[in-house]
């Protein structure tokens, strides 16, 4: 699908994206309940809605205006005064759950299977799903192959990728429940019997100086699964969802935005405003409220409000969702919920191509091989790092707006063993983009790239010189050459541009290790919980890829530990 496809115009009208990638994973449109999109006219101090929440109190750094035009979804969150006249109904539950992403799809199972009554809210005709694996820490399957962590080790990884300046409350929170949670979830994954289930894997040594933590969960599918893609979660949310309908007290209500909180005059979250074709009607959650509504790199003003502009300027988007507009987060901060500080981190990735969606063309299958370079034909960066520290690099070589590029040969373009004929047609339709050049010579390469001859001719003798070596050693950025790097010496050659990629935003509101937001005095505000990319104090600065699937991990956690709470008061 093309990103012409998602503007806030034709969510406006009332057609918009569902939780997948449409045409990818077969998701369809959905009527969206047209709902109220904040303001977003600056005022004259030049501060738009989302700057000015912080109040008058609020210091601004100047940064370069950079924007960000991947997605634009439609925002639930409204802030107006609602009359009675304009409330349908009230309806009336134990618990309620926003969003129905896999925190809050794990939150309302784990309440529905507590015996209370669970209302979950999803604005989009399906919860975002596109994820590999569930971080977590002493789970049964980690037992069953004596694949334990030590959970010391990994809170201290957590903590050092972002430079203590986490919350360790809420990453022992984390640590240490999460076991709890991956057993529940494998449980209601088996529950659905269709043969869905988590395995602990063994993880090779990340290497480089970087933490490898044996925390990572997979998804085992039966053999009558064919998968193509490594994003496996909306096959384990189909049994999920199949379990979510044995519960009749359990009901999901898609296509529903909630759009504000409820509070009583003690200040206790109570439920929300929800808005369907129909209109608007209140859900009274006599237990608890939970915010699962994700992140929001779909709101552009948000992302350019929140975020450092070298984190998604020129990027490209992973995964697209519309539904992520930071609704939860305006819903929290309105309830005066304490945020994490800004600027807020993304996860981005390394490795995409310009223009084109989960690197569908097969010429990413030459990254592995690859030297990546500047605009002036230098090399930057241990091509092999984790995701996001390659993704920092890229988005800093790039900053100014020249290209980036990676180089390869004909012998990595056969070492990829294309028997199809869709790897030659990628690089002609690469061609055709302009997004890619051949040449018979690195000298010809570096003119098509508009690069200094001199400098890429340096680059690529420099890096041949390196296997000539009695010991090949990489000199400038220690990458290992044992596997997949080879020399870069056989003619025609190729650069094809290079960028960074956002799957979502990582921070958000401040909770405590019971998934409960709290307020600016560090007080719970009671009735409010937060899981999953609307909540805070796990990340800083960059997300830490090196450690698999903490984002899911910290998801399913405080969602199951959410709900526990809500419910059991444990």
């Amino acid at each position: 699908m093309e990103h012409a496809d998602f503007s806030r115009r034709s969510f406006l009208k009332g057609a918009g994206l569902a939780g997948l990638t449409a045409g990818i994973f077969g998701a369809g449109e959905l009527a969206a309940p047209r709902v109220a999109v904040a303001a977003e006219a600056a005022d004259a101090k030049g501060l738009n809605t989302y700057q000015k929440v912080f109040g008058e109190n609020t210091n601004y750094i100047p940064v370069q205006k950079a924007e960000w035009d991947q997605l634009d979804g439609f925002v639930a969150y409204d802030a107006k005064e609602f009359s009675d006249s304009e409330i349908a109904h009230t309806d009336e539950c134990d618990f309620l759950v926003i969003g129905q992403g896999l925190g809050g799809t794990i939150a309302a199972l784990k309440a529905a299977d507590e015996g209370a009554n669970v209302i979950a809210l999803e604005k989009m005709n399906r919860g975002r799903n596109t994820w590999e694996s569930v971080g977590g820490y002493n789970s049964k399957l980690q037992q069953e192959i004596d694949n334990v962590p030590d959970p010391a080790e990994y809170v201290e990884a957590i903590m050092r990728s972002s430079y203590w300046r986490a919350r360790p409350d809420v990453v022992w929170g984390f640590v240490n429940q999460s076991g709890e949670a991956i057993d529940f979830m494998n449980d209601m994954l088996e529950k659905a019997g269709k043969g869905v289930t988590l395995y602990s894997t063994v993880q090779e040594e990340t290497g480089y100086g970087f933490d490898t933590i044996q925390a990572e969960h997979k998804l085992k599918f039966p053999d009558n699964v064919k998968w193509n893609t490594w994003w496996r979660g909306p096959v384990a949310f189909d049994s999920l969802e199949t379990t979510q309908k044995m519960y009749d007290n359990l009901d999901v209500r898609y296509n529903t935005a909630a759009v504000q909180l409820t509070k009583d005059e003690s200040g206790r979250v109570t439920g929300a405003i929800a808005k369907n074709a129909d209109g608007y009607y209140k859900v009274a959650a006599s237990k608890g409220v939970l915010l699962a509504t994700g992140g929001y790199e779909s709101n552009p003003n948000m992302v350019e409000s929140w975020c450092r502009p070298e984190d998604y300027k020129g990027c490209c988007v992973y995964a697209p969702n519309s539904g992520n507009t930071g609704d939860g987060h305006m819903m929290g901060l309105a309830a005066g919920a304490q945020m994490d500080p800004l600027p807020h981190t993304l996860m981005v990735f390394r490795s995409g191509l310009p223009g084109r969606v989960m690197d569908a063309s097969m010429v990413s299958k030459c990254f592995t091989s690859s030297i990546w370079t500047d605009f002036k034909g230098r090399r930057f960066v241990n091509e092999k790092l984790p995701h996001n520290c390659v993704a920092n690099a890229i988005s800093e070589a790039g900053i100014s707006g020249k290209p980036v590029w990676f180089i390869f040969d004909q012998a990595i373009v056969d070492g990829v063993n294309d028997t199809t004929g869709k790897l030659a047609a990628d690089i002609e339709d690469g061609k055709q983009r302009g997004e890619l050049v051949q040449a018979n010579t690195i000298e010809e390469l570096a003119t098509a790239m508009d690069a200094e001859v001199d400098t890429l001719t340096k680059t690529i003798e420099t890096w041949n010189s390196y296997f000539d070596a009695e010991t090949p050693t990489d000199l400038m950025f220690r990458r290992s050459l044992k596997s997949a790097a080879v020399k870069i010496e056989n003619g025609p050659f190729y650069a094809c541009k290079q960028t960074s990629k956002v799957l979502v935003s990582g921070s958000g509101l401040i909770i405590n290790e019971h998934a409960q937001v709290l307020d600016s005095n560090e007080e719970v505000i009671e009735g409010l919980y937060a899981t999953g990319n609307v909540s805070g104090g796990m990340f800083s600065i960059s997300y830490p890829r090196h450690l698999p699937s903490t984002s899911t991990g910290r998801a399913t956690t405080f969602g199951y530990v959410a709900a526990k709470h809500a419910i059991k008061g444990e």
